[in-house]
């Protein structure tokens, strides 16, 4: 706009100019044409030549115009196709993103029709197969639907649609994991921070125990946060902990034991990774190092199979020092919700060592309602070495009613496993079987019911 009243600016000055010029000097022109000869005042002269051109540019601008009216309707045509085009495609991905896929494929064929683009209408058309036969009684479902996303994998532009499209697929069939990780890595190629594709690697690659690849994609997943901090170190520790033991069969010890620290790094309660640490450490103050590994994660799970553990490391001879120094373990500090369960632990363990009278010391010290199954094992066990069988029905009869200990419980489908594993047996969720009491698991389900519009669709991959 200022460079438009510029130029009328400056054209205006020029014309006041030139007329000031002609106006303020007198002068005459003479034209000799063929034995004619005509004589003007300058000012006139030059009037005159400036209608003439202005009437040769008016003429010349006419029959452009005329030249060129097949082009300027072309072109005009092409303006409102291409707006139709771009209306049509907005309706499609607004249809397809509430659902509507079959209204969005009609849009869809409109837009095949109308577009310039050969391959683009292809490609829409072929997506029109697909969705109208997804209703459809007809066999060839799945080949039509492959053929569709192999033909989206050709373009550089819809390439990652296609391979995640045919990753997605695979997945929904559950029987070839290694075309699922095929097209996810593909699909990475294309798009390294896709959240979706990481996450299916994740999960398939632990499924087939390629632990290595598995720790990547997490800590990219870490990297771009797309993972909160608890599922993280969940999954971390237990990867690092499988890392470990294939490391051991191929007898790498030193990467092996780095593994086993890092998983405690993460998840110091992680028993199984305790347990295996302190049997491989060696050297100068192993013994107090594994002890203090055993002690900690002891605090914090109340594992009998850590106590054990513990129990062989303090390399004490009688069953009275061994349960004096599981007792004095009761004194450190522990997460309150979980004081009662170390005491039944202990407990336990010196009715195994039968120092009953220092077992029965403890339980004692427990309110009723928070003995649990192996508390009340353990005073039925008393009563049984005091020769008073009343005592022993009863306290069995208490311990079939009783809360259950800490166990392996799935928190994803809430199944009791008895022990570790990668993968959930029941719902195969990854990283879901932990050190849980069966009564914090039934706070999880309420929260989960109350909170019902957080949970994740069940098509996806969860951990």
């Amino acid at each position: 706009m200022i460079l438009k009243i510029l130029k009328l600016i400056i054209f205006i000055v020029l014309i006041w100019f030139l007329s000031d010029f002609f106006s303020n000097t007198e002068g005459k022109t003479n034209i000799n044409w063929m034995g004619w000869g005509l004589e003007l005042p300058t000012d006139t002269f030059v009037f005159i030549l400036i209608i003439f051109s202005s009437l040769i540019i008016f003429i010349d601008r006419i029959w452009l115009a005329i030249l060129n009216l097949p082009k300027s309707t072309m072109r005009r045509f092409e303006i409102s196709n291409n707006k139709k085009v771009e209306e049509k495609l907005v309706k499609a991905f607004l249809l397809a993103s509430h659902g509507e896929y079959a209204s969005a494929a009609k849009e869809a064929a409109l837009i095949s029709k109308n577009t310039k683009d050969k391959k683009l209408g292809k490609l829409l058309d072929a997506h029109l197969d697909v969705v109208n036969n997804v209703n459809s009684s007809s066999g060839n479902k799945k080949e039509l639907s492959q053929n569709y996303f192999k033909a989206l994998t050709d373009e550089p532009s819809t390439a990652f649609v296609g391979h995640l499209a045919l990753m997605r697929q695979a997945l929904l069939d559950k029987k070839n994991i290694k075309q699922i990780i095929d097209e996810g890595e593909k699909a990475l190629k294309f798009e390294p921070k896709s959240k979706q594709t990481l996450e299916v690697l994740l999960v398939a690659y632990a499924k087939i125990e390629d632990i290595s690849n598995s720790l990547t994609h997490l800590n990219k997943m870490k990297n771009l946060k797309y993972i909160n901090t608890n599922k993280y170190k969940n999954i971390s520790a237990d990867l690092n902990y499988l890392s470990a033991l294939n490391y051991l069969d191929n007898n790498k010890n030193k990467i092996a034991i780095n593994h086993l620290k890092e998983a405690l790094k993460q998840k110091p309660s992680h028993i199984p990774a305790s347990i295996k640490l302190t049997e491989l450490i060696s050297g100068i103050g192993s013994k107090t190092k594994s002890i203090n590994y055993l002690e900690k994660t002891f605090l914090l799970t109340s594992s009998p199979d850590v106590l054990i553990q513990l129990s062989k490391k303090w390399d004490l001879k009688t069953s009275g020092s061994r349960v004096s120094k599981a007792i004095s373990l009761l004194k450190k500090s522990s997460l309150d919700s979980i004081k009662n369960n170390l005491k039944i632990e202990v407990a336990c363990y010196a009715v195994k060592e039968e120092i009953w009278g220092e077992a029965e010391k403890i339980l004692s010290g427990i309110p009723d309602e928070k003995l649990t199954k192996k508390g009340y094992q353990a005073f039925a066990d008393i009563a049984g070495s005091q020769n008073q069988p009343d005592k022993v029905k009863d306290f069995l009869e208490k311990a079939a009613n009783a809360v259950d200990d800490f166990n392996y419980f799935c928190s994803s489908c809430g199944l009791k496993n008895h022990k570790w594993n990668l993968h959930c047996p029941s719902c195969e969720s990854l990283s879901t079987i932990q050190w849980l009491k069966r009564t914090d698991l039934d706070k999880r389900d309420e929260l989960l019911q109350i909170n019902s519009n957080n949970l994740l669709d069940k098509n996806l991959i969860s951990y």
